[in-house]
C-alpha cells in the first residue's frame, strides 16, 4: 500500500504527459509571454503553497526545452545556506551545456564576480525601511563609528572600480549567454524563494535585479507572494513595509498560477492509493467511491484546500481502512469529515472526540467551520452534492447523540408536532443550516442506517485499533 505520493515522471517528449490537473495550456500562454518580449525581464508564476508549482514549472522546463530554450532550475530553499546566493546562480550558470569558446566565456564571468564585493559590509544603519513604512527617523547605529568610518572611506575610494567591475560583469554575461543559447533567451527557474530564510530571499532578488539584469536572461520566480512578502517584512523587521510595492522593483510580469481541480485531483488520489482494490478486496456495500468522493470534493474545494492538504487526508483515511474488518460498516463520508476535522480542525475534531460540545454548541461550530455554500441548496436540487453533505451531517449528529453522555431531553435532536400538521422539526438552533432539510435527513439517518457510537470511527482514524490487513488488488 503507497503512503505517499512519488515524484511525478516527467517524460522528456511529452513533458505534460502524466499531469492530472490539466496544465498544459497554461505552459504555452507562458511560453507566448517570454517569445513575445524581446528583452529581458522577471517573471513571477504566483500560487498558494501546495497547489503544485514546483511540478508545473518542472514540466514547463521540459516543455520550453522541446523548443529549443535553454532553461536552469535553481531550488532557493535548498541552497539558502550558502551565504551569498551569487554563489549558486553561478553554479548553475556552470552546468550549461559549454563549448570551449564558451567556457573561456564563463570563467571570464566568474573572474568579474569576484571582483564584486560579496559580503556586506557590518552593519552601521538600520535598514531603508523610511521608504517603505513612511517612517521619519533611521535609527542610527552607533557601535563600531571608527571602523564603520574607515570602511565607509575605503568603499568610497572603491566606487569607481565597482562600477566598472559591475558593467564588465553584466556585459561578459550577456557574451557567454549569447554564444550557449543560439540568440534565445536564458530560462532561469527560481523557486521555492518564499521558503527561504528572509535574508536569503531579499539577496536573491537583489542579485537577480543587480548583476543579472541583461536582456537574455528571463527570470522565472515560483512563488507564493503572499508569504515572500512576510519574509520581506521579516527581513526589515517591520509590519509596515509595504512588501507588493517593494516586490514591483523586482518583478516585471506576475502571472498568477489558475487554482487546480479539486474533483479530477481527489479522483486521481482515490485511483492512486487503491481504494477501489480495497473496496472489491472487502466486498463493501457501503457504495465507498460515491459517497467519499461527493463530500471529499465539495468540501475540499469550498475550504480552497491546498494539493498537499488533500493528499494528507487521503492518505490518512487509506491508512485508517485498514482498521475496518471485512464484515464491518464503514461510512466512507462520515470517515471523510472526520478525518478533515482531524487534520484541518483539530480543536473542533478533539471537542467532538471527547464529547465536550452540547449539541448547540457543535451546530454552532459547524456552521462556524464548514463554509456557508456547501448548506446552499436549491430547492431541485435532490440529487446536488451539497444536499448529500446534509446526509452526512446527519450521521454525523446521530452518532455524537448515540455517544454523548450528558443527555438529557434537551439533548434530542427531533420533536414530532401534530398542529397545525404533523412535521418533524429540530430541537436547536441554526443560523445558515436549512433546518427543513436537516430534519429531513436526521429522519433518513434514524431509519436507514445503523448508529452506533462515534468512536467506532474516531478510533480507527487515530490509529488507535490494530490493523485488519486487506489484500488488496494492485
Amino acid at each position: 500500500m503507497k503512503c505517499k505520493l512519488d515524484k511525478l515522471e516527467i517524460p522528456a517528449n511529452q513533458p505534460f504527459k502524466n499531469c492530472k490537473l490539466d496544465r498544459e495550456k497554461y505552459a504555452e500562454i507562458l511560453k507566448t509571454i517570454i517569445t513575445t518580449y524581446q528583452k529581458g525581464f522577471v517573471l513571477a508564476i504566483n500560487g498558494k503553497w501546495g497547489t503544485g508549482k514546483t511540478t508545473f514549472v518542472e514540466m514547463w522546463k521540459a516543455y520550453l526545452e522541446l523548443d529549443g530554450f535553454h532553461t536552469l532550475y535553481f531550488n532557493a530553499w535548498e541552497n539558502d545556506f550558502i551565504s551569498d546566493p551569487l554563489v549558486g546562480l553561478l553554479g548553475e550558470l556552470k552546468k550549461m551545456n559549454s563549448q570551449e569558446k564558451a567556457e573561456a566565456a564563463l570563467t571570464s564571468v566568474i573572474n568579474t564576480a569576484g571582483k564584486i564585493v560579496l559580503k556586506a559590509a557590518p552593519a552601521m544603519f538600520k535598514g531603508v525601511v523610511k521608504r517603505y513604512a513612511g517612517e521619519e527617523i533611521v535609527d542610527i547605529l552607533c557601535d563600531g563609528i571608527e571602523e564603520g568610518a574607515s570602511m565607509l572611506k575605503k568603499e568610497i575610494e572603491n566606487y569607481e572600480s565597482q562600477k566598472y567591475s559591475l558593467k564588465q560583469f553584466r556585459d561578459e554575461l550577456e557574451t557567454y549567454v549569447d554564444e550557449v543559447c543560439d540568440k534565445k533567451p536564458l530560462i532561469f527557474i527560481i523557486d521555492e524563494l518564499d521558503r527561504c530564510n528572509p535574508h536569503y530571499a531579499v539577496k536573491t532578488l537583489e542579485r537577480i535585479k543587480h548583476l543579472f539584469n541583461i536582456p537574455n536572461i528571463v527570470f522565472v520566480l515560483s512563488i507564493d507572494k503572499e508569504q515572500l512578502s512576510n519574509s520581506i517584512r521579516g527581513y526589515y523587521g517591520s509590519d509596515l513595509i509595504e512588501a507588493d510595492e517593494y516586490l514591483k522593483r523586482f518583478i516585471d510580469i506576475e502571472y498568477i498560477l489558475p487554482a487546480p481541480n479539486i474533483g479530477q485531483f481527489c479522483n486521481y488520489l482515490y485511483d492512486y492509493y487503491g481504494f477501489d482494490s480495497y473496496e472489491k478486496a472487502r466486498d463493501s456495500r457501503d457504495g465507498l467511491k460515491d459517497s467519499f468522493l461527493v463530500i471529499a470534493n465539495i468540501l475540499f474545494m469550498y475550504k480552497s484546500l491546498s494539493l498537499r492538504q488533500i493528499e494528507k487526508i487521503f492518505t490518512h483515511i487509506r491508512l485508517s481502512l485498514n482498521m475496518y474488518n471485512y464484515n464491518q460498516i464503514i461510512y466512507s463520508d462520515l470517515v471523510c469529515l472526520l478525518t478533515y476535522l482531524r487534520i484541518c480542525e483539530s480543536d473542533c475534531y478533539d471537542k467532538i472526540n471527547y464529547k465536550s460540545y452540547s449539541i448547540q454548541e457543535l451546530i454552532d461550530q459547524i456552521e462556524t467551520i464548514i463554509p456557508k455554500q456547501i448548506f446552499n441548496v436549491e430547492s431541485n436540487a435532490s440529487h446536488s452534492p451539497n444536499r448529500y453533505f446534509y446526509f452526512t451531517l446527519a450521521l454525523l449528529l446521530r452518532c455524537y447523540v448515540y455517544s454523548y453522555q450528558n443527555s438529557d431531553n434537551n439533548d434530542k435532536l427531533l420533536t414530532r408536532t401534530l398542529v397545525p400538521q404533523s412535521k418533524l422539526e429540530i430541537n436547536f438552533n441554526v443560523k445558515i443550516i436549512n433546518k427543513e432539510l436537516l430534519a429531513e435527513t436526521l429522519e433518513w439517518a434514524y431509519e436507514r442506517n445503523k448508529i452506533i457510537p462515534l468512536s467506532y470511527f474516531t478510533n480507527k482514524i487515530d490509529l488507535l485499533e490494530n490493523f485488519m490487513i486487506v489484500n488488496t488488488v494492485e
